[in-house]
């Protein structure tokens, strides 16, 4: 009796650790094992391969990784087979685990397959609804409006909040302290473009008067840790989860992704960062159909956070909207009622023991 937990990045891994306390919670006294992170090693996952393996930004990347990536898939596939867990739980790089979990049910594997967090859909790469319908026996999204994009597709799908919910308590005002949080993000391809425009800032930041604040994401391999703390060498940098440095800082600066979710949890503001490679940037400005990048703009369809993408992602264009925000007290009322709306969208309480009764079939 065991259970095949797999996620690729460090938002996946959260996700994974939390599904994993509450699979014990509710009783469940057989294995958990798969391709995690550290947080669900510290859950109870045994790591029988590292998240890192899929540590990728990008469509140039992965496709450098291709021969790679499938080797791993065949060798975790081989092990599912031999091993026939309960139940197989992905979370996060759907291309990699759509192929993966695919395989599987052409070997013959019949446990249940679940998709914690699908892939956005409803953004892009529409036609990968049909997987999703046709070879998940159900997809757990973290978002009410993809649950019920989900299900218009017949995809089977279950939704009461966003695990956030329950590990944020109300927001407290910012502290007034000067601090700013610079977050330059959890890979090292995302760090290497944005980290020299976050240290550009920072100088702009300090003649202010304000005291910037470097996370180094806990997620980063220790090649890619060691150059950045090289590039931050005099610089003040934080070592814990960015919620942490976000409840402590007055506003935030940095990568785009789950980072923003939580700053909108804290109730601050951020300015949000994003530069891909040529090809990446190619396929989102045709093949993407968002209106924004951040998720708290996204669900609340309000450009609540200033979205600073592709050639626009530089210090000249960042900084002037930045000293707007300081400067108008009008703007900061429209940001914190629109941190508000937002809240209110994400949900219930207990997603994570939702997500447990429903992998369990209880």
């Amino acid at each position: 009796m065991s259970i095949f937990l797999s996620c690729g990045e460090a938002s996946g891994d959260f996700l994974i650790s939390s599904l994993a306390l509450s699979i014990k919670k509710v009783g469940y006294t057989g294995r958990l094992w798969g391709m995690v992170g550290t947080l669900s090693e510290g859950a109870g996952v045994k790591p029988v391969y590292s998240s890192s393996n899929l540590h990728i930004m990008g469509i140039t990347q992965a496709m450098a990784a291709v021969f790679r990536l499938n080797r791993l898939a065949e060798d975790i596939c081989d092990r599912i087979l031999r091993l026939n867990p309960d139940s197989v739980v992905v979370a996060d790089s759907p291309d990699f685990h759509i192929p993966l979990v695919r395989r599987l049910r052409k070997k013959g594997y019949r446990g249940k397959a679940v998709f914690l967090s699908p892939p956005t859909v409803w953004a892009w790469r529409g036609g990968r609804v049909v997987p999703l319908r046709e070879i998940f026996d159900l997809c757990l999204p973290l978002f009410g409006f993809e649950d019920r994009y989900l299900r218009s597709k017949g995809v089977p799908s279950a939704w009461i909040g966003h695990p956030m919910v329950d590990s944020f308590g109300p927001p407290s005002p910012p502290p007034g302290n000067g601090l700013v949080a610079l977050l330059p993000g959890s890979r090292g391809s995302e760090v290497e473009k944005l980290l020299p425009i976050l240290l550009s800032l920072a100088d702009r930041l300090r003649c202010r008067g304000l005291i910037p604040v470097f996370s180094v994401a806990p997620g980063l391999n220790e090649r890619a840790k060691s150059a950045v703390l090289s590039e931050l060498r005099g610089h003040e940098t934080f070592y814990g989860e960015a919620r942490d440095l976000l409840s402590r800082s007055d506003f935030a600066i940095g990568a785009s992704g789950t980072v923003a979710v939580e700053a909108m949890m804290c109730g601050r503001f951020m300015a949000i960062m994003y530069r891909g490679g040529p090809l990446e940037w190619f396929v989102y400005k045709n093949l993407v159909d968002l209106k924004f990048v951040s998720m708290p703009n996204v669900i609340t369809g309000r450009p609540i956070y200033p979205e600073f993408l592709q050639d626009r992602c530089t210090p000249d264009v960042i900084w002037p909207n930045i000293l707007s925000f300081l400067r108008s007290k009008k703007r900061r009322e429209k940001v914190y009622s629109g941190l508000k709306l937002g809240r209110s969208m994400m949900g219930e309480q207990g997603a994570s023991d939702f997500w447990a009764k429903a992998v369990l079939g209880s």
